[in-house]
């Protein structure tokens, strides 16, 4: 019971972690806002630096895929974050081309991971298809400037987004449930 514990855990905060950095720079990539503010901005490093951790749990746990999901997300939220300091440090950012190649590498990763999910769970599997597909967007958009290409690339990473939260909630919520967490006499009051 301890280590399905620990697993509930890792796999609940990481999915979290990946929902909510997911949906801070999506809302940009879909034009709901014009930029990636600073609170979308502050989370990139702190939750990929939690994503990092979590991986290595997960690998000792011998999940092997959520750690390479969670490595892969720490990663990539890691390379964000240098960027997006880098760029503010000097003023200048990457051609639309050349980010869109970066993209598209994070891209063919996640496509990869992708077709090893396939008995993760209807969850997983979807939401790793939609990731691979959000970041596909994203380059696609950016290697041809195409506003409407990124802007579906946003509304698919929002969708994204929502679906390694229910990753994260069925992970706690059925653990609860499993476990059926004792009531205190105060809930009962």
């Amino acid at each position: 019971m301890h280590s399905e514990s620990r697993s509930v855990t890792t796999t609940t905060v990481s999915y979290m972690c990946l929902a909510l950095t997911g949906w801070m720079i999506s809302m940009s990539n879909a034009s709901w806002f014009p930029t990636l503010y600073q609170h979308g901005q502050a989370i990139i490093y702190p939750l990929g630096t939690i994503l990092g951790v979590m991986g290595i749990l997960s690998f000792l746990q011998g999940r092997a895929l959520d750690a390479v999901i969670f490595f892969g997300g720490s990663g990539l939220f890691w390379a964000d974050h240098a960027y997006l300091m880098a760029a503010k440090a000097s003023g200048n950012s990457d051609p639309q081309s050349y980010t869109g190649w970066s993209i598209f590498i994070w891209a063919v990763f996640f496509c990869y991971v992708w077709f090893v999910s396939f008995k993760s769970g209807l969850i997983r599997f979807l939401f790793l298809l939609g990731l691979w597909l959000t970041l596909l967007a994203l380059a696609i958009g950016s290697w041809g400037n195409l506003h409407v290409v990124v802007l579906l690339g946003g509304y698919l990473g929002l969708a994204t987004s929502i679906l390694a939260a229910i990753v994260s909630a069925i992970a706690v919520i059925g653990h609860g449930m499993k476990s059926g967490v004792p009531r205190t006499e105060s809930a009962v009051e």
